[in-house]
């Protein structure tokens, strides 16, 4: 049976989230149990991308200290680090506080600029990753995911946050070749597997709903959550929300591919009862099988498509630059750029590059008027 701890924490008050993070560490047997002293261990929060505390974005400082005085204090080596989806690692990680933190207890930061290309013949659908030295230079890993919607798999949590271990615009290349999110969710179990991540401890004091996992908006849902089994963690995280985790193709696939169950789970400390957000803004249609048909028709005027709002569109091209296709999906006409950038919905593979790295918050998600006839739509206003 795999135990998920559930801690009620209204406030990033480092006092408190540190004894409950002892206290729930003991649950699970104490952090010797898991990962023996003589390990040297990364810590990988969510860093996606520059942005404040307070947005949501990325994981808490707060919650990022408290785990590296419980380490310090039981002689670990630990480093940190994350591969965001757009800048620089040492000044995303700046931005949201964490090498201030990090520097206040002579935690370095690992290398996630530099990385090298592994081979894993056990993969189901993906053989190679292109893995950061941080990563492969350490022996643990305790993850550190942000609770936040996610426009191509529903969430974004513990099984999604490992994917920062794949060095810098590699990530795009995954979402060219796993072109929706059934073989993309497929793709991150097989890397989730190559890793074997040692502990999963989620940020969800302040989520994210909406329009994430970069630009929505923050929401109280007073949660942090504590396991070794992300399948387990991400199934209570949709209990939270009340969506069916049934629906959510990274939880479908990792206990299809043995890396954890959504099915026989101990949930310690609260009654998540509680603590359920039924408000939660979050597409709860699930993924259908059109979304990965090649047909123009069907993914033009049925899948539900990234736009810009062009009103008040920066015309900055980020979106351009991080689309994954060598033969881009959006582009700026006959080179102009007085005008947004126009979507080719052809192209197009839903991966929503571009939604995530909107630094203006103009990029949003819509299902086209036959998607909303033929399957209708369960988004909550």
């Amino acid at each position: 049976m795999s135990k998920v701890v559930l801690i009620e924490c209204k406030e990033y008050n480092l006092d408190f989230i540190y004894d409950k993070l002892k206290w729930g560490l003991e649950q699970l047997g104490g952090i010797q149990s898991i990962i023996p002293t003589s390990k040297k261990v990364l810590l990988k929060p969510n860093l996606l991308i520059s942005a404040d505390p307070e947005a949501a974005v990325t994981t808490h400082p707060v919650v990022f200290e408290a785990i590296i005085k419980i380490m310090k204090e039981n002689g670990y080596q630990v480093k940190f680090g994350d591969s965001p989806g757009f800048g620089n690692p040492e000044k995303v990680a700046s931005k949201a506080g964490l090498v201030e933190v990090a520097n206040k207890y002579g935690i370095e930061q690992a290398d996630f600029v530099h990385g090298k290309k592994i081979s894993f013949p056990d993969g189901q659908i993906c053989k190679q990753f292109d893995i950061a030295d941080g990563v492969l230079e350490t022996d643990a890993i305790i993850n550190l995911p942000k609770m936040k919607a996610h426009a191509l798999q529903r969430i974004t949590g513990a099984i999604k946050n490992p994917f920062g271990c794949v060095i810098g615009f590699n990530k795009g290349t995954m979402h060219s070749v796993y072109t929706n999110a059934f073989r993309f969710a497929e793709m991150i179990i097989d890397l989730n597997n190559y890793l074997k991540v040692d502990l999963h401890i989620m940020d969800g004091i302040v989520a994210m709903e909406g329009n994430g996992p970069r630009n929505g908006d923050p929401v109280k849902m007073n949660v942090l959550l504590i396991s070794t089994d992300p399948v387990a963690l991400d199934t209570v995280f949709c209990k939270l929300i009340d969506i069916n985790h049934a629906i959510i193709p990274t939880i479908t696939y990792g206990q299809k591919f043995g890396l954890g169950s959504h099915d026989n789970i101990e949930i310690i400390g609260e009654d998540y009862h509680n603590f359920v957000n039924k408000n939660f803004k979050i597409e709860r249609n699930p993924l259908k099988e059109e979304d990965s048909s090649s047909l123009s028709f069907i993914r033009k005027h049925v899948v539900r498509r990234p736009y810009i709002e062009k009103d008040i569109c920066k015309k900055c091209g980020i979106c351009v630059e991080v689309c994954p296709l060598p033969d881009k999906a959006l582009s700026f006409k006959n080179n102009d750029k007085s005008n947004p950038p126009i979507y080719d919905y052809n192209k197009c593979i839903r991966c929503y590059c571009c939604q995530e790295m909107c630094p203006y918050h103009v990029i949003k998600v819509k299902t086209p008027i036959i998607g909303k006839i033929l399957y209708g739509t369960k988004i909550l206003k």
